[in-house]
This record gives structure tokens, C-alpha cells and sequence, in this order.
């Protein structure tokens, strides 16, 4: 047991709108509820006003992967500055990955009731998910 995965129980909207909600990001925005993940357009917005929409039953917003800072070298930072202000709800490496070293820690959250579909696809970085409301159906090959 990590110490460190106080997510599970902290993130509830009015949490995460006290501690991050003021952070710009680039929400996608499909054409449809039916449409996939990933071929919608990105528009600005505040974290509060992304949770508002959800919140609202919104189903084509989707929060998906952020861009990150760079620094001088150009080597890329770990995580959006969103996630860099609840970096203190969970371990950067938790007890399960071993000595594996994280190479980027992102959020997806969207609201779809009928199920969505982000299509096969392969990631270039090994994965952890961690599911904190809902459901996720995983296919692996």
C-alpha cells in the first residue's frame, strides 16, 4: 500500500476545483456523443468550467493528454501544471512499478453513459490505470 494514493478518496469535482481548478487545458471536443476519442477539435478551458460541463451531462468533452513544459534542455516535464498541483495525492512511483521510472503522468475524464471507444492503438510507454469513478474495459493484444 502506498501512502502517497490519496486520490482515490480526494478527488471529488469540488476538490479538484480548489486545488487545480483555475489551470488552463486543452479539452477535446467531439462533433457527437458517437463520435471517437481523439478526432475532435481542442479548445481552452479552465479545469472548473471542463468539471461544470461534465457535471452538466456534457459527453463530448474529454480530457485527455496534456502538453508540457519543456525545459531549458528541452527535455519535457512529467506532467501538465494541472497535475503538478495534485502531484501530492499520488506517488510518482508507486510500490507496484518496481524500479521502472516514470517517462509522463496524465488524466483522462469525460462522461459518456452509452460507452466510448478510443480505438485500437498502441502507446509508446508502459501504463498503470487507475480508475477512480465509472468504468474502463481494457482489450489488450
Amino acid at each position: 500500500d502506498d501512502e502517497k494514493w490519496t486520490a482515490p478518496d480526494r478527488w471529488t469535482n469540488d476538490y479538484l476545483r480548489r486545488t487545480a481548478g483555475d489551470e488552463l487545458l486543452d479539452v477535446e471536443v467531439r462533433e457527437s456523443a458517437a463520435a471517437p476519442f481523439g478526432r475532435g477539435r481542442e479548445v481552452p478551458m479552465r479545469l472548473s468550467e471542463f468539471l461544470d460541463r461534465l457535471e452538466d451531462g456534457n459527453d463530448r468533452h474529454y480530457l485527455t493528454t496534456q502538453n508540457v513544459r519543456a525545459d531549458v534542455g528541452g527535455r519535457p516535464e512529467l506532467m501538465a501544471p494541472f497535475l503538478q498541483r495534485l502531484a501530492g495525492d499520488f506517488p510518482l512511483r508507486p510500490a507496484l512499478a518496481g524500479h521502472l521510472v516514470p517517462q509522463n503522468v496524465n488524466l483522462w475524464m469525460g462522461h459518456n453513459v452509452d460507452g466510448s471507444s478510443s480505438g485500437l492503438h498502441h502507446d509508446y510507454h508502459d501504463n498503470l490505470y487507475l480508475v477512480l469513478r465509472g468504468t474502463k474495459k481494457f482489450r489488450l493484444y
